[in-house]
């Protein structure tokens, strides 16, 4: 029997997953925060770069402040920052642990959320990027 690397089929999820949502572009999205605040997500402004550099989405608050995360693979986890705007006071952000499978299912463990790259509609990354956004901003 062959067995994969665990850490490869992870570092090929994470690769994957970010190239998904840069691909995707996805805009218009609304996370709703804990505090009642709703912050837009407006799209992503690195579709040029290549996801080894990270991917970063534009945000909008409903003050009209903006921010962006950043989402990088980095020592084995999914890292995300907050930075770059007059909304943010100081940068912050979190990590999150992955699991890669090789048929296509990313497991984001500490969101306890799951997506089937092979399968899944720009719909359901735009969920999962609204959970991973808000998760970032309420590290804050």
């Amino acid at each position: 029997m062959i067995r994969q690397d665990p850490n490869r089929i992870r570092e090929q999820a994470a690769w994957h997953l970010l190239q998904r949502f840069r691909d995707l572009n996805l805009a218009d999205g609304v996370v709703n925060l804990s505090g009642g605040e709703k912050v837009r997500i407006k799209g992503c402004t690195s579709l040029d770069h290549p996801v080894e550099r990270g991917v970063r989405y534009s945000l909008s608050y409903e003050d009209g402040k903006t921010g962006i995360v950043e989402l990088e693979w980095r020592d084995g986890r999914i890292h995300t920052n907050r930075s770059k705007g007059p909304a943010i006071d100081h940068p912050c952000g979190t990590s999150f642990g992955l699991n890669g499978h090789p048929m296509g299912l990313v497991e984001i463990s500490s969101l306890r959320a799951a997506i089937d790259l092979s399968s899944a509609s720009s719909e359901d990354f735009e969920v999962l990027l609204g959970r991973i956004v808000e998760a970032t901003l309420e590290v804050a």
